[in-house]
């Protein structure tokens, strides 16, 4: 049986409210946004000595949310893998069997061929294996680089705007493939691919990325029912291994997903991390 909360978020158009809650915290009246900041930084109990500015040299909370970080504050890993993102590693495992399906949650599967919205790209990775990692409101929101690399391609998909904490992840079928997502797909200079899925959640729900700085989701402009937008780089894109690929602005969760071929290299890729908390830098294999 359904409950309340679970229909009112059913009904709510969560993609149009994201983005009323999103012009609220952009706001920048004076009293309003100061104390509206002030009081998001003390409910969330964030960091802000790592922060590169003091927490009142921020306009509102938007701008904080997506505040960067004191340079070496996260050093980098001498590993061919590292996070891409502060968070918890939810969930992990290998991309096996003919659906190549990925745990959602203990009972809950769904398939990398739905994350993608690609059944071609989703066979390249049978034989692989993925990671969730889950960013909670406190963490750090930007999205960095797992690997060195060049970009392949990209993939915008429209979707709705569910929340992405534990209370969705237990009670919403395949939330991870129908919430809006993009998708960087890289091919590391050691050889192999990756996939970095960054997935939009309930207010505000935008994700930026810095190699195409038009694509912003929940703009409103793309119905969630949209096809696909696929984006290829007109000259060759290179990422370094932690550097800053991408921002959320509210949310949200990142999956990653390695090939066969990164796997081999890495035996123990992402499963000694899982159930643990984890940095931008740190080593996943």
């Amino acid at each position: 049986m359904n409950s309340p909360y679970y229909v009112f978020m059913k009904l709510l158009p969560k993609n149009l409210a994201s983005r009323f809650f999103g012009s609220v915290v952009n706001l920048k009246v004076p009293v309003f946004s100061r104390l509206a900041k002030v009081l998001f930084a003390r409910a969330y109990k964030l960091n802000m000595a790592e922060a590169s500015k003091p927490l009142s040299d921020y306009a509102n909370i938007g701008e904080l949310f997506i505040r960067t970080l004191c340079p070496g504050r996260r050093p980098i890993a001498d590993s061919e893998v590292v996070c891409p993102v502060d968070g918890k590693v939810s969930q992990a495992g290998p991309l096996a069997g003919e659906k190549l399906e990925l745990i959602q949650t203990k009972g809950k599967l769904y398939s990398l061929k739905d994350l993608l919205r690609d059944e071609a790209l989703a066979s390249r990775f049978a034989g692989g294996r993925f990671a969730t990692i889950y960013l909670a409101p406190f963490n750090y929101h930007r999205i960095h680089s797992p690997v060195s690399g060049k970009l392949i391609s990209a993939s915008y998909i429209p979707g709705t705007l569910w929340p992405v904490n534990s209370w969705s992840v237990e009670r919403v079928e395949g939330l991870f493939a129908i919430n809006e997502r993009i998708t960087t797909r890289i091919l590391l200079s050691g050889g192999g691919e990756m996939l970095l899925v960054k997935v939009g959640a309930t207010n505000v729900g935008r994700i930026a990325v810095n190699y195409a700085p038009d694509w912003i989701t929940n703009m409103g402009k793309l119905s969630r029912r949209s096809p696909r937008l696929d984006y290829t780089p007109r000259c060759e894109y290179r990422f370094e291994k932690g550097g800053e690929l991408g921002r959320f602005e509210m949310g949200s969760t990142v999956i990653l997903i390695a090939d066969k071929n990164v796997c081999i290299r890495h035996p123990d890729l992402f499963l000694s991390r899982l159930g643990t908390s984890i940095r931008v830098g740190e080593a996943l294999c």
